[in-house]
């Protein structure tokens, strides 16, 4: 035994320090993709009780038989326990909840694309310094486990090792509990108890409980009934068709309005947009819509508005897509609705384009969908689509949209606004159609107030190179382009009378946001179009206040048909019963399973 150990209390200095710089280095690990992300911190940092254990398993093996497989173990288990931590982060980074991980393996293929859209020199030089960290880490980790080992044999090390466990474990099993330490999780949330995961292991374990619900979840909706609220709208016949765009504008989120930096100009930005439209005939009134995700996914954002159930996982889309395919089923859908009634139905998503393994579809049968690949650009790239969303917007209105007397519907899903805000903005023609006669991108101009079209925001934030400026800012810049070219198309080009939805498809990725919601605006210069949305409680003009008023993503659906059906009907209808149902939850999602 006295081989093994030594039982005097004290240690030399440089023994001390060695113990609890290992000891330091490996708790730390484990906290290092919170610490470099929004996602909450345990709040027991920087205690981590996982790897107590293992420390203290070395520390207990040292110089038996078992030394080498204790080592070995505690090495692959916190290789296990960052990677999670790695996941989890990068999960809560990109949409904002934690992770699920029969959920998440949905995505692999998704984040394998998004890869590819993005690869460059430069990603390849960050790919191949990641691969060197992750080889760093698990030196110092060798490092860290063989000296813990060797110091522990002092008895003033295991002294304070002792004193470490007994006061982890009342903390953990009794103290935090009862103090209900940390934040509510609303991703593992399943009642009404409010749900708090304080380690590693609780988080991994709630995950796979999550991951269980939802297949449980899944599983019963395929024998669910199915509410059949929406075959009530089949019955109608809409005489007066106004156009109507859906313009979905990529992560413009409520965050603007709230976010410290963002909230003033942003404002300022709505209220001058605001006086534009009513100088030009326009009526306006604003709500919030609750979309089902944050941060991303906007397939699913989509997927609720136009079905009007809440799609807010990967799986129940699967579903979808699944009962889509099915001919012997008729899902109903916003778009299915609208074609019955004459319209010209046309989607514009410019980033949709066909890979190696993933087709385009035309997944609500658009009569024309126009993709990247259908818009004729051969200018030079200005992001993920290439064309940037002026060029794409009025090629689509001359092609598909001017060309036919029937009333349409236009579904546009915008790219210029998309994260990570760091290709440069594309300039603002006078004619769209000259990007075409580009060689090479003009990124970045710097527009100041007198500059026209304007843009509406103040030179300090317009002056500066954009590549320079934080996140937000950038965010912004990109929301305030994209607005700017909505604004003047549909001033210039929209028909009379035509109704226009404009909202975000989620909040912005890399931002902090308190909720899931993004604006929602109806205009139109047919005033009696946006009284019917007043009626819903919006408030006058684009910029939200504390009044405007929260409606579902899936709501969205029936309240465009009953809007439809009650401007068919000319003046406000005393008898409301008589319109076609309105559902402000949507249907459930049994609808969508084949």
């Amino acid at each position: 035994m006295s081989t093994r150990w030594h039982t005097s209390v004290s240690a030399p200095g440089r023994v001390w320090g060695s113990f609890i710089g290992a000891w330091g280095l490996l708790t730390l690990l484990p906290f290092l993709p919170a610490l470099a992300t929004p996602r909450p911190r345990s709040p027991y940092f920087p205690l981590c009780v996982e790897v107590l254990v293992l420390g203290t398993a070395v520390v207990y093996a040292h110089r038996t038989r078992w030394a080498r497989a204790a080592r070995l173990g505690a090495g692959l288990g916190l290789g296990l326990l960052l990677l999670y931590e790695v996941y989890d982060a990068t999960v809560y980074v990109a949409t904002r909840r934690s992770g699920i991980l029969y959920e998440d393996l949905q995505y692999v293929d998704n984040l394998s694309y998004l890869l590819l859209d993005l690869w460059s020199w430069r990603v390849g030089v960050l790919a191949v310094l990641a691969l060197a960290g992750m080889g760093g880490v698990g030196r110092l980790v060798a490092w860290g486990l063989r000296t813990v080992g060797r110091t522990g044999r002092y008895g003033g090390c295991r002294a304070a090792l002792l004193a470490v466990h007994l006061a982890a474990w009342p903390l953990v099993a009794v103290v935090g509990p009862a103090l209900e330490l940390g934040p509510v999780n609303m991703t593992y949330q399943s009642s009404g108890e409010r749900t708090r995961v304080r380690t590693t292991t609780a988080r991994a374990v709630a995950n796979a409980r999550a991951s269980l619900r939802l297949q449980t979840m899944l599983d019963s909706m395929r024998t669910a009934p199915v509410d059949s609220a929406y075959a009530a709208y089949d019955t109608l016949a809409l005489d007066r068709r106004p156009s109507i765009y859906l313009l979905m504008v990529e992560s413009y989120g409520s965050t603007l309005n709230a976010h410290p930096s963002l909230r003033a100009p942003y404002r300022a930005l709505m209220r001058r947009t605001d006086s534009v439209f009513a100088a030009n005939g326009w009526h306006r009134a604003t709500a919030r819509s609750d979309i089902p995700v944050r941060g991303g996914r906007s397939w699913l954002s989509i997927a609720s508005l136009l079905t009007g159930t809440r799609v807010g996982h990967q799986l129940l889309f699967n579903q979808f897509q699944a009962a889509a395919d099915d001919s012997t089923r008729t899902v109903p859908h916003l778009v299915r609705f609208l074609d019955g009634q004459g319209y010209r139905t046309v989607a514009l998503q410019p980033f949709t384009f066909e890979r190696p393994g993933l087709p385009v579809r035309n997944l609500y049968d658009f009569d024309v969908p126009t993709y990247r690949d259908d818009l004729n650009y051969r200018g030079p790239s200005y992001g993920l689509a290439d064309a940037p969303d002026q060029y794409s917007l009025h090629h689509t209105h001359e092609t598909h949209l001017t060309p036919s007397p029937d009333p349409f519907f236009l579904f546009f899903e915008t790219v210029d606004s998309h994260s990570l805000w760091n290709y440069g903005l594309p300039p603002y023609l006078d004619d769209w159609a000259r990007f075409n006669e580009q060689t090479e991108a003009t990124r970045s101009p710097h527009p100041n107030a007198e500059s026209f079209p304007p843009v509406f925001l103040p030179d300090s934030i317009t002056a500066p190179t954009i590549y320079d400026q934080p996140t937000p800012l950038r965010y912004l810049r990109h929301v305030a382009h994209e607005l700017r070219v909505l604004r003047e198309y549909l001033v210039e080009k929209a028909p009379p009378g035509s109704l226009v939805l404009l909202l975000g498809d989620h909040q912005p990725p890399l931002i902090d946001s308190a909720n899931r919601t993004v604006p929602l605006h109806v205009l139109s210069t047919d005033s009696t179009l946006v009284a019917h949305a007043r009626r819903h409680g919006f408030t006058e003009g684009l910029l939200p206040t504390p009044e405007s008023p929260t409606l579902r993503q899936e709501g969205l659906y029936s309240f465009l048909v009953r809007l439809l059906a009650a401007h068919d009907r000319g003046a406000a209808p005393a008898d409301t019963a008589a319109l076609p149902p309105l559902r402000p939850r949507g249907v459930p999602p049994s609808l969508l399973v084949p």
